[in-house]
């Protein structure tokens, strides 16, 4: 009986023993074979490339996997690249990361906006994205993707869209006279491509090319900034109103000028320094001959009515 007991005290302190030592090699070596065959992505941006918990990385690479910024204008074609080398078979995905769409794979859109496709060559490794009349709600980061056995590789292009404006130099009010000259100059700032073009609205009429009204010329130059200026000759009332200038894809300036037949300030003026002169002049020296005379002429009526 005793033993029996022994027999069965020893195997269970044995099944014990491996229980604690066996097992968690066993566990181990299961999850490094689902690790190896399911590898999860380490993303690097340090190091500029992806690493599968320390194997290193596969033969398939990507140039430039670092996170890049590019600027671009408004209404303009921006084009993202993504340069990959050792394709074989794999697939580039775009995906934009605000809502995480998936824009293009391969050479096909996913898209129902028409501005995005994707432009490579023939057996060149740049899968651009290539974004047409490009928006300010377009901006923001832009993910190249590629889907491979041991993971997702990738880098990011934060894209920020500049949206020039117009400026016309002076106050927002201007006052001239009747028959004067309107001169007014509008300066493009903020632009990363000049445009070839400055247009200017009278009350929204284009008036570049008014032959109707006459007097009017438009000059630009390009030297530093953009800068464009409207000439008016021989103003009148018709020409008062609301001015502008704009050109495609810019924030247009708007300023309003008040034309007036003349300063009838300074003709009152006039007046009255004439009025003041006449008071002067019948006073001081003056007065005693201005009373001399006014009392000869009442002399004269009186003789003439008795």
């Amino acid at each position: 009986m005793g033993d029996s007991y022994s027999v069965r005290h020893e195997a269970a302190l044995l099944l014990a023993l491996l229980t604690f030592t066996v097992l968690p090699v066993i566990s181990f070596a299961y999850i490094l074979s689902d690790v190896t065959e399911n590898p999860q992505r380490m993303w690097d941006p340090e190091k500029g490339m992806e690493s599968i918990l320390g194997r290193g990385v596969s033969p398939f690479g990507l140039e430039n996997v670092t996170v890049t910024n590019q600027t671009a204008q408004l209404g303009t074609n921006a084009f993202l690249h993504c340069h990959v080398r050792n394709m074989a078979d794999k697939q580039v995905s775009w995906i934009r990361r605000r809502d995480y769409h998936i824009l293009t794979s391969g050479l096909h859109t996913y898209s129902r906006d028409e501005r995005f496709s994707v432009v490579r060559a023939e057996d060149a490794d740049d899968w651009a994205l290539q974004i047409r009349f490009l928006q300010k709600r377009d901006e923001g980061a832009y993910e190249c993707q590629v889907s491979t056995k041991t993971g997702r590789y990738g880098y990011l292009v934060n894209l920020k869209v500049v949206v020039p404006r117009a400026a016309i130099t002076g106050p927002a009010d201007r006052h001239v006279q009747s028959g004067s000259t309107i001169s007014l100059v509008c300066t493009i700032q903020g632009g990363l491509t000049p445009p070839q073009f400055i247009f200017w609205f009278h009350n929204n009429k284009m008036i570049n090319y008014d032959q109707s009204r006459g007097g009017i010329t438009v000059t630009m130059d390009q030297t530093d900034l953009t800068t464009s200026r409207l000439t008016i000759k021989e103003a009148g009332l018709k020409d008062s109103g609301n001015y502008s200038c704009s050109a495609n894809n810019i924030i247009p300036s708007y300023v309003n000028v008040f034309v007036s037949e003349g300063d009838k300030t300074a003709a009152i003026q006039r007046l009255g320094s004439g009025s003041s002169s006449l008071s002067q002049s019948c006073s001081g020296t003056h007065l005693p001959l201005f009373v001399f005379l006014y009392l000869v002429l009442s002399a004269v009526t009186l003789s003439m009515v008795t």
